[in-house]
């Protein structure tokens, strides 16, 4: 075996060797959850459904990453679902919009709003278009572009 001091075997292995991974051992993640919200929104591209407000039901889970140590007993230490709840309730206060999708991609940048979040899921539904089904709508997913 070489002479790590004169040879450099000991760089050239430190090279070789992966890094051991960022993610796992310094950071964690979960899912904040905000399920079947039931909101009046204006939403609709009909006539009929530009003069009055409709049933939507939204459902959001925003995977947030934060240091990897236990939790402190304290509101200001983590992501609060709060700004999901005041989001969902200010969009149903807001201008009529024609489409789900936008209504989606518009609660989508509402949940990657923190710099914790790294993926949401967003699922908004017509609760009374199809008297068959329960509701029919879009489900939107998104990633925070990695540095």
């Amino acid at each position: 075996m070489p002479d790590e001091s004169q040879s450099g075997y000991s760089s050239i292995m430190n090279v070789l060797r992966p890094p051991p991974p960022r993610t796992a051992a310094l950071m964690r993640r979960y899912d904040l959850v905000l399920r079947d919200y039931v909101g009046d929104f204006r939403i609709g591209v009909w006539d009929h459904e530009k003069t009055r407000t409709q049933r939507v039901r939204v459902s959001l889970t925003v995977t947030v990453e934060v240091p990897n140590r236990p939790f402190v007993d304290d509101l200001d230490a983590v992501v609060s679902y709060e700004y999901l709840i005041k989001g969902v309730e200010a969009f149903t206060q807001s201008p009529h919009i024609q489409l789900l999708e936008v209504l989606a991609e518009k609660l989508l940048a509402l949940c990657l709003s923190p710099p914790q979040a790294v993926f949401a899921r967003v699922q908004v539904e017509k609760l009374e278009i199809v008297p068959q089904a329960a509701g029919v709508g879009v489900v939107l997913t998104g990633a925070r572009e990695q540095p």
